[in-house]
């Protein structure tokens, strides 16, 4: 199985050019308001032209905000897949049509999060739960809990980086994996090697 790579947090042209020179799955961009890696509009339109030219699906990170608030951003840039990353129910999202990726902050407990998930029709991504920071925290959680868990249909976020992920793949291979704040010099500004170092060393275990 061939494990997608999803690189997210793009504010920068300059970042989303060279990104989309890569061989990756999604490039991801924040849609909320005062955030260090909020994205502009403008950047956001031109962003989703330069992964519709390299096949690459555009993605907008939104968290807790009305159904009626992001159509009204995706009237403006054309998205190929929204991301809830807060405490959203799906069912009032569908009206978007749009492919989903929900986030899970991972607590002790993931199997009973997962419970009743339509693996089917939408991604869910797993997350590290942090009280103070909505993803982009750069830190692991327990990835043993993946155990018992389909982590083969599971996008997998939190603290990835060149330096960890073939770690992650000798116990698991999600779905994809998805890395922000571990391909950043700072945040909101990528570093163009380490992208380039992440997404060769998951496409050379894909190659195996």
């Amino acid at each position: 199985m061939k494990v997608q790579i999803k690189l997210c947090g793009f504010k920068n042209i300059e970042d989303i050019i060279f990104a989309s020179s890569l061989d990756i799955d999604y490039l991801g961009m924040i849609f909320v308001k005062d955030m260090p890696r909020t994205i502009n509009i403008k950047t956001a339109c031109r962003a989703v032209d330069i992964c519709k030219s390299n096949n690459i699906k555009s993605t907008g990170v939104f968290l807790n905000q009305s159904s009626d608030e992001i159509l009204g951003i995706l009237n403006e840039v054309d998205l190929d897949v929204i991301q809830l990353h807060g405490n959203e129910n799906i069912n009032e999202y569908i009206c978007l049509k749009k492919e989903i990726i929900k986030t899970v902050h991972v607590t002790k407990d993931a199997q009973a999060q997962l419970t009743n998930m339509s693996f089917e029709k939408y991604n869910y991504l797993l997350d590290t739960a942090d009280t103070q920071m909505h993803g982009g925290t750069g830190k692991v959680f327990d990835w043993n809990i993946l155990s018992g868990l389909p982590y083969d249909k599971l996008f997998i976020a939190g603290g990835l980086k060149p330096d960890n992920i073939l770690d992650l793949f000798s116990k698991f291979t999600p779905k994809c994996v998805d890395v922000s704040s571990g391909i950043e010099r700072k945040i909101g500004y990528k570093d163009h090697e380490l992208m380039s170092d992440f997404v060769h060393k998951v496409n050379t275990f894909n190659e195996k």
